[in-house]
């Protein structure tokens, strides 16, 4: 389902989708929540993956493994991209040597520049290691923003929408931008100079106000990057 699903975005958009997956956010319980064994998480992913590539690329997909099972599956329609790129989300070793290993991106979320930046050494070099290379322009991050005329005014916005209990405060504070667009700007070219290209900028705000912080990085921030 998931396969398809992808593969349908993929044409709606014209070959501009890219999916990053995640093994989830390390809460057992969630997981408990769900009937999945915590500590299959990321054998399961890999197995997924794998499942998901073939049935963009082949048609009558049979498969056997630990946690998939197909019988001459196929999916149509295939994506316009031959096929997507699987862009692989998470800051951990483990998500590093996945996006070495399987990956064709990488998109961590919450990760200070500094720990981007050596992140995609280590992508690089483990994928090489491997015989792989993932594209120079497929490293990127999630940054949370709010923009307004000062940092007191824009995080007092977003402060109910901060994830708490992910990261400690410190890293909180390297990895968010919260102040009038320049603020935006300069936290993403911190990111950029670490070898980052694609960007996920989530507005932390109330509901009724997502479109107006969208219309106001869109007029304010994306134009600096339309000509790069």
């Amino acid at each position: 389902v998931a396969a398809k699903e992808m593969a349908t975005l993929d044409w709606l958009s014209r070959g501009r989708f890219f999916p990053a997956v995640g093994v989830g956010v390390e809460l057992p319980r969630e997981f408990d929540a769900s009937g999945v064994p915590f500590k299959e998480r990321g054998r399961r992913t890999d197995e997924a993956i794998h499942v998901i590539r073939l049935l963009w690329t082949e048609d009558e997909v049979s498969f056997q493994g630990e946690f998939y099972k197909l019988d001459r599956v196929t999916i149509f329609p295939k994506p316009w991209q031959t096929p997507p790129p699987i862009w692989i989300g998470g800051k951990s070793e483990a998500a590093v040597k996945r996006t070495a290993r399987l990956g064709d991106g990488w998109m961590p979320s919450f990760i200070t520049p500094d720990e981007f930046r050596a992140g995609v050494e280590r992508v690089r070099e483990m994928a090489a290691a491997v015989g792989r290379e993932v594209p120079e322009d497929h490293f990127g991050t999630l940054i949370n923003y709010a923009i307004a005329d000062d940092r007191d005014t824009a995080l007092g916005m977003a402060q109910p929408y901060i994830q708490r209990g992910r990261v400690d405060d410190a890293t909180m504070r390297q990895c968010t931008a919260f102040g009038p667009p320049e603020v935006v700007i300069g936290k993403i070219e911190e990111y950029v100079k670490g070898g980052g290209s694609k960007f996920i900028l989530r507005p932390l705000c109330p509901s009724d106000r997502v479109l107006e912080q969208l219309a106001i990085l869109a007029e304010t921030v994306v134009p600096e990057y339309h000509n790069r």
